[in-house]
């Protein structure tokens, strides 16, 4: 017997994915993207919350206290994911889909103890897509997310030990999902665009306990979004609305100088996914209750170690190695999120071509280990009348380029 999804059920396996969204390459756990430094990213992101660079504000906006003048950087990280699922009865598909993510900063000394920073980042996002016809095709077909996150931040050095950083974070996020609304070939596709804009915040302090070390920690809170749009599917064009909170993340850095050309650094990184356990989905007309979307994520966690070397006053490699656990099990992994536990491998250049500009270059490999299990059956929240069973397999490269620039004059003729 086929079974054909109705309208309810497209609402329920839809909306379930808007939630879960789409970045099964995960580097940054879940739907996160991990893209906001060059330099970061050449070193595993060890130590980016005790860190210099001004990308590293990210995770932590007192960062900012360490520039002395007028800087400006730009970050660029295409993205080469191999993720695959080999359903238990049928070919193995690729839905790996490549991207291009940017990020940008700049920071401005106010005074000999403050500076204004902002930042231009995309904490959230990519893309995956499964062939038209496919075993899975009900639970998903093609995912796509974008998020822009903006970023004003002040940092207060309190004295040569400790300084402190707070910033705002305005949040846009968009996405649109398809599924088959039927198991036969060429069936036609459910499709889900909502988006919303959300507010939230980051907080940091960097200490300088002893010398040739540096610890820091830095927090970016939650941010909920009322996420409003419509759901299209053959029977027609319905409303939709559901709240979405991305998650909190915290990061503890450190980096401690060996000698004039070496450094160590390492991070603890905690992402508060398990915020996303059971989320209303409500008809933005009726304000009923169309279903509930146990997603039942766990909190995710990095572990990273790193280290520098400066070859010479132009030439600095940086290398590192992770361990991230993901926020999805055997139980909650999804053909559009099949994640499994993961290791990360970096390296990293950067070349100082003056005083002024350096490029930074990275190279970072994320190895799935072991293959993801994919389970969808009867009793599951998800289930939506087939069984549907897979292993994945994922293995992402993402090479990163930066650019670092500072001015002796502010621009248009600030003193």
């Amino acid at each position: 017997m086929i079974f054909r999804p109705t309208v309810s059920h497209a609402w329920r396996g839809i909306f379930i994915l808007a939630c879960l969204t789409i970045a099964p390459d995960a580097r940054a756990g879940g739907f996160g993207i991990r893209a906001q430094s060059a330099e970061g990213f050449g070193a595993a992101i060890a130590g980016v919350a005790a860190g210099n660079a001004l990308s590293f504000s990210y995770w932590n906006p007192a960062v900012l206290a360490n520039v002395d003048r007028f800087q400006v950087e730009g970050v660029s990280n295409v993205i080469f994911p191999a993720i695959s699922l080999d359903p238990a009865a049928s070919n193995t598909v690729d839905i790996g889909k490549g991207a291009l993510v940017p990020a940008m900063y700049m920071a401005m000394p106010l005074n000999s103890r403050m500076t204004l920073g902002m930042s231009i980042t995309s904490p959230y996002g990519l893309a995956t897509q499964a062939p038209t016809n496919w075993a899975g095709q009900i639970y998903g077909r093609k995912s796509e997310i974008f998020s822009i996150n903006a970023n004003p931040m002040l940092s207060y050095r309190v004295n040569d030990v400790l300084s402190v950083g707070v910033g705002l974070q305005v949040q846009y996020f968009k996405t649109k999902l398809t599924q088959a609304v039927d198991v036969v070939p060429f069936a036609p596709d459910a499709m889900l665009k909502a988006d919303g804009v959300g507010v939230g915040f980051n907080l940091g302090m960097q200490l300088k306990p002893w010398a040739g070390g540096t610890i820091g920690l830095g927090y970016r809170s939650a941010i909920s979004h009322d996420l409003d749009g419509h759901l299209t599917t053959p029977l027609g064009r319905a409303s939709a609305a559901a709240g979405l909170t991305t998650p909190a993340l915290v990061s503890l850095g450190v980096r401690q100088e060996l000698n004039e050309r070496y450094r160590v650094m390492g991070t603890v990184e905690w992402t508060n996914w398990s915020r996303l356990g059971t989320v209303p989905v409500y008809d933005r007309v009726s304000g009923g209750v169309l279903t509930t979307l146990p997603l039942r994520y766990r909190d995710g966690w990095l572990f990273s170690v790193g280290g520098e070397y400066d070859f010479s006053q132009k030439v600095t490699a940086r290398a590192g190695v992770g361990y991230e656990i993901a926020p999805m099990n055997d139980m909650t992994r999804d053909v559009r999120l099949p994640e499994p536990n993961q290791v990360i491998l970096s390296a990293g250049l950067s070349y100082r071509y003056s005083e002024r500009t350096t490029l930074d270059l990275a190279i970072t490999q994320s190895l799935g280990l072991g293959n993801g299990a994919v389970t969808i059956a009867s009793g599951d929240p998800r289930y939506l009348g087939l069984p549907f069973s897979a292993t994945s397999d994922l293995n992402v490269t993402i090479v990163s380029a930066g650019l670092k620039m500072k001015f002796d004059s502010l621009p248009f003729g600030i003193r």
